[in-house]
């Protein structure tokens, strides 16, 4: 399949919802998951955050190739999102 991009994702949800998706492509591994807009302004002020144009506006914050430092930060964010998401 020359001239193609293979694209995997792994979509994390709850209750219906998703909460976290993961992927990788030729740029390497990335990670989204939901956030709320106070947190998501923050996090766009770090490095290596981001946010997707196709989900950002549904207050989703991404990051490529998070490195070891990141994944505590991660974790917490992560477990937020899960919170967000999960039955109330």
């Amino acid at each position: 399949m020359e001239g193609c991009i293979l694209i995997q994702r792994v979509f994390i949800a709850t209750n219906g919802k998703s909460f976290v998706i993961s992927g990788e492509s030729d740029k390497g591994f990335n990670l989204s998951f939901k956030s709320d807009k106070e947190t998501q302004q923050i996090l766009l002020q770090k490095e290596h955050f981001y946010k997707n144009p196709y989900i950002g506006h549904h207050v989703w914050i991404s990051i490529q190739n998070p490195i070891g430092e990141d994944w505590d930060e991660l974790n917490d964010l992560i477990q937020e999102a899960y919170l967000r998401s999960a039955p109330k």
